[in-house]
């Protein structure tokens, strides 16, 4: 019994550092709805929110490259650590103290690029500090504690909105940025080190890496490997291409949504407390899905999952453009709360199980990092170009029009994602 106290003590010393993730995920969770209160509480513009997601969003595809090398090149996991948990205060910090708009999405570009450090260490950290056996276990309460710490900095501003100013609310989000260092400091290199390679060999690491930060590059994909893949008439190889396309389809719509969400609340008169309250039902939603996906995707299969999930995120989109346009008063709020729900809840998190259990699949054992390496170069892709146009689209039309055109190109990829089974069937 005593060896066996001492065997568990090691175990839990050994898995401390993943606790760092509750709080860091306080004060991380809210920042992109801050960004965007914060830069309307500027005077700025939809459009000039949209510039803010854009920078994020560009800045996060060469910094998931750089970072990426640097820790095959370096080897260690504790600076990495260090420098992306302690990014969110520096960014929280700096934003309670300025009051132009460049600056605030200077540093959203800033906060991108440092943030990009975290997740390949800590899918490394997982599969190098526990053994195989429990790698599952690992990745699933590593998911958990950021999930919850992600939903309790939404609740945490959302009520502190209610009766204190937007910059005192960062400046209470940073003690948490100070605690998650405090508990990363438990890290212990692990002696044996594992390449970044090491994570798609596993698709249990794999799905933890995306879902952290769903741009990924093992190998960056080469013109001439584009190319091949997408004038290919290989069976295989031409459902890779019609996923590919489909996810543009996806994650361009879900950009253009995801950048005039929060604007659009506010120009119809909600007040912070309730703006975050919403992305809070919605998040608290996702992340306890995501525990049950995964079976959904097994009985009920990849494409009556895909089409369920895409038809209610589609659906959804529309239906909120209608209420914009057409729906006012307490009406407005129970729709916007039931059907945000819906779609980047309950939707989103099926989504996300079956598409990329359906690209695991896809990708096989032949360069698979090329093949992810270009996946992220879509997905990343489409959310610069939908956070771009998204700003335009709601300053100069309206927020209606432009979440109706967000649930028609998730319909659409809805459409091209069901075609892959007939490339299956009559493909090459």
């Amino acid at each position: 019994m005593g060896i066996s106290s001492k065997l568990d003590g090691i175990k839990n010393r050994k898995s401390l550092w993943m606790y760092s993730m509750l709080p860091y995920q306080i004060a991380y969770g809210p920042i992109s709805t801050i960004i965007a209160l914060f830069i309307l509480d500027l005077h700025g513009t939809v459009i000039d929110v949209s510039y803010a997601m854009a920078v994020f969003y560009g800045v996060s595809i060469p910094a998931s490259m750089l970072w990426g090398m640097a820790v095959d090149r370096y080897g260690t996991r504790k600076p990495f650590v260090y420098i992306s948990i302690a990014s969110a205060g520096v960014v929280l910090l700096a934003l309670s103290f300025i009051n132009s708009i460049s600056l605030a999405i200077l540093l959203f570009g800033v906060l991108s690029l440092f943030t990009a450090a975290l997740a390949t260490p800590l899918s490394l950290l997982v599969m190098e500090t526990i053994e195989k056996r429990f790698w599952a276990s690992g990745f699933s309460k590593l998911q958990m504690l950021s999930s919850v710490g992600g939903s309790i900095g939404l609740l945490l501003a959302s009520v502190l909105t209610g009766f204190l100013p937007l910059r005192i609310v960062m400046l209470l989000l940073i003690p948490f940025v100070i605690i998650g260092i405090l508990i990363a400091m438990s890290i212990t290199e692990p002696q044996k080190q594992l390449e970044r390679r090491s994570i798609i060999k596993s698709g249990t690491a794999l799905r933890f890496r995306l879902l952290m930060h769903n741009l990924i590059f093992i190998r960056v994909p080469s013109f001439k490997f584009i190319k091949s893949i997408f004038e290919s008439r290989h069976r295989k190889l031409a459902q890779l291409t019609v996923i590919y396309i489909g996810m543009f389809a996806f994650y361009l719509g879900s950009a253009i949504f995801n950048t005039d969400y929060v604007p659009g609340l506010r120009d119809i008169g909600y007040t912070d407390l309730i703006v975050f309250g919403i992305i809070f039902a919605g998040y608290a939603v996702q992340s306890y899905v995501f525990n049950y996906a995964g079976r959904f995707t097994e009985s009920k299969g990849e494409k009556s999952a895909l089409r369920s999930s895409l038809s209610m995120r589609a659906i959804g989109y529309i239906f909120i453009g209608v209420v914009f346009a057409a729906v006012g008063g307490f009406g407005s709020l129970v729709l916007n709360v039931i059907l945000y729900v819906l779609t980047a809840g309950l939707a989103y998190s099926i989504f996300y199980t079956a598409s990329n259990t359906l690209l695991f699949e896809t990708i096989g054992s032949e360069k698979p990092g090329r093949k992810l390496g270009l996946y992220s170069s879509v997905v990343g892709i489409s959310y610069l170009i939908g956070s771009l146009v998204a700003g335009y689209m709601a300053y100069y039309i309206s927020y209606g029009f432009a979440f109706v055109v967000s649930g028609l190109l998730i319909l659409l990829s809805l459409f091209i994602f069901l075609s892959i089974y007939r490339v299956g069937n009559d493909g090459v």
